[in-house]
């Protein structure tokens, strides 16, 4: 539910890297974070730092997810 509330927020609003961040920790698993970071990237302001967010992954599989993300 967490996600879809946030869907509709990044339709109409930007936002920052640091706030991304922020709402990430929101999150208790890796593939919730991961799932928010993918669906938030597009309405980031600062994309260029959306990178500093895979720390806040620690599962390798949704590190190597998220580093194919940015790359895309």
């Amino acid at each position: 539910d967490m996600i879809g509330e946030a869907k509709k927020y990044f339709k109409a609003k930007c936002f920052s890297t640091e706030q991304i961040g922020n709402l990430g920790t929101l999150f208790l698993t890796d593939a919730g974070k991961y799932k928010f970071f993918d669906v938030s990237y597009q309405s980031v302001s600062d994309t260029e730092n959306f990178s500093i967010l895979e720390t806040q992954l620690k599962n390798e599989y949704y590190t190597t997810r998220f580093k194919a993300m940015l790359r895309n």
